[in-house]
Order: C-alpha cells, then sequence, then structure tokens
C-alpha cells in the first residue's frame, strides 16, 4: 500500500497554517509562474477526478462479475454494445493500472499544490478576505486529503489515520460539507458494530467478507501458516477490544474460508488491536 501524501499533506496543512497567521499589505502577486502553476493544478485535478471515476466504474463491474459467478462465466467474451465484454483479469489488470496511475499523479499533485500554498505569492493575509483563487486552493487541498483519507480507509483499515486527516481538513475548510459527511462517515464506523459484524458469514472468501465488514486494519492480521488459518481483528471498541473472523485454506480451491465468527473475541484492557 502507497500512501506517501501523508507526509505532503502535514507539511503543506502546517504551511498553510503558518500563512494564515502573518500578516502583511496587498494580496497575493499575480505572475506567468503562478499563473503556470495554477493552471497545471486545475487541468490535472481535472484529470484526477477523470482517473477516479473511471476506477470506481472498473471496480463497479468487477464486484458484479465476481457476483454474478457463473452466469458472468458463461457471458464472457459476449458482445456489449458492439464491444467484448472484459474477462476478469482484464478488469482486475485495469484496475490496477488505473490505481497506479492515480498514486503517481496524486502524489505529484499535492506535492505542487502544498508548493503552491507555501509560495509567499499566493500568501493569506489575516485579517484579509480570501480571494477566490485562495478558496479554490484550500478547496483543492480539503478535496484531496478527502481522497487521502478513503485511501488509508479502504486500502489499509486506518481510520485513524482518516480521522486525523479528515479532523485538519475540516479546521481549514469548514464549511465544506464532503468533508464533514466524510469525517462523520469514518467516526461512525470507526468501530465495528455487532449489527455490521453480523452480516458476515461462514463460508464466505476473504473477498467476500471485506464486502461485508470494510477492509481490516493490516496490522490487525494475524498469520499462522502452520496451520494454514488467517485471523482478521475489527476493533469494537477502544482500548482492544475486537470481533475477529478465522480463515482457513480451502483444500480444493485454494482459498481462505471464514469458518469462525466471534464479534466478543478479544477483551478490551489496552489490547494491541486498532
Amino acid at each position: 500500500m502507497r500512501l506517501d501524501r501523508t507526509f505532503v499533506v502535514a507539511v503543506a496543512v502546517l504551511a498553510l497554517v503558518s500563512l494564515v497567521s502573518a500578516c502583511g499589505p496587498g494580496g497575493p502577486t499575480v505572475d506567468p509562474e503562478v499563473e503556470a502553476a495554477w493552471t497545471w493544478l486545475t487541468e490535472n485535478q481535472e484529470t484526477l477526478s477523470g482517473l477516479r471515476a473511471e476506477l470506481t466504474e472498473v471496480r463497479a463491474k468487477m464486484r458484479a462479475s465476481a457476483s454474478a459467478g457463473s452466469e458472468s462465466e458463461a457471458t464472457e467474451g459476449e458482445a456489449t454494445e458492439g464491444e467484448p465484454m472484459p474477462s476478469a483479469e482484464e478488469l482486475s489488470a485495469k484496475a490496477a493500472e488505473l490505481d497506479s496511475k492515480i498514486t503517481e499523479l496524486a502524489d505529484e499533485f499535492s506535492g505542487n499544490l502544498a508548493s503552491f500554498l507555501n509560495d509567499p505569492r499566493n500568501q493569506i493575509i489575516e485579517g484579509e478576505p480570501l480571494t477566490e483563487r485562495q478558496q479554490a486552493a484550500i478547496r483543492m487541498k480539503s478535496s484531496e486529503d478527502t481522497e487521502l483519507a478513503a485511501e488509508y480507509i479502504s486500502k489499509g483499515g486506518d481510520y485513524r489515520r482518516a480521522i486525523d486527516i479528515l479532523t485538519m481538513a475540516n479546521s481549514l475548510d469548514p464549511d465544506n460539507p464532503a468533508v464533514q459527511a466524510a469525517l462523520a462517515n469514518a467516526e461512525e464506523n470507526r468501530y465495528m458494530s455487532e449489527e455490521r459484524f453480523a452480516g458476515a458469514e461462514k463460508g464466505m472468501t476473504q473477498e467476500q467478507v471485506r464486502d461485508v465488514l470494510g477492509q481490516v486494519n493490516l496490522r490487525n492480521i494475524r498469520e499462522y501458516p502452520d496451520r494454514k488459518v488467517v485471523a482478521w481483528f475489527y476493533a469494537t471498541a477502544e482500548g482492544g477490544a475486537a470481533a475477529a473472523v478465522w480463515f482457513r485454506e480451502n483444500s480444493k480451491t485454494g482459498e481462505y474460508e471464514a469458518y469462525q465468527l466471534k464479534y466478543e473475541a478479544v477483551e478490551g484492557a489496552g489490547g494491541d488491536v486498532e
């Protein structure tokens, strides 16, 4: 999992806070370099948005294909509006390609946005109303912070880090409903509820359990190779309490399937489940 933008986000936040506290005459200076930097940001924000939308569409097709099972296999290769239906392998490869492109561009975008916000020519003067461009730059940053927080949850199950990122984004862009909604959702799902946990069942594959319960925190996975068993622990409360799903390898399919589930699997009292 590659989430290198954490440092960039932190730098941008600290820089922006220091700029907000700075005092000085006049507004932001406009020159060709600033205009070129802004044009790059606006164009590549649109590019990122398009790539993310495409990835969402591909992943939706992957889920539909997986849930269809044998029916999907039977129709695989059939034409849809003149084009062949992509196979599961092709969809997976496309998703990986898009994810890589998004990560690379998002890293570059966040670095350039941090540089833009740090540039004295764009400084925000305390007590002065924000210009449209300054407001747009802050909104760009909070939007990327929201995407980054979503990655921490979807790829690593790290709600704590996501909440930290969204809390800071909310403090800098308090009127952004998207940030507020993402923060509320992260806080609501930070701990596994008994009702949500009940949706997982014995015999489910790891992918199916992930679809129901969400991505388990990568630090909360325990492997027992000698027994071909893997355990996922989902925090249910602060202090280490956790629910657990145990998976065992199916000798016929090679897939790991849930064979035991317990909501009150780990008591609190300072456990190491996050």
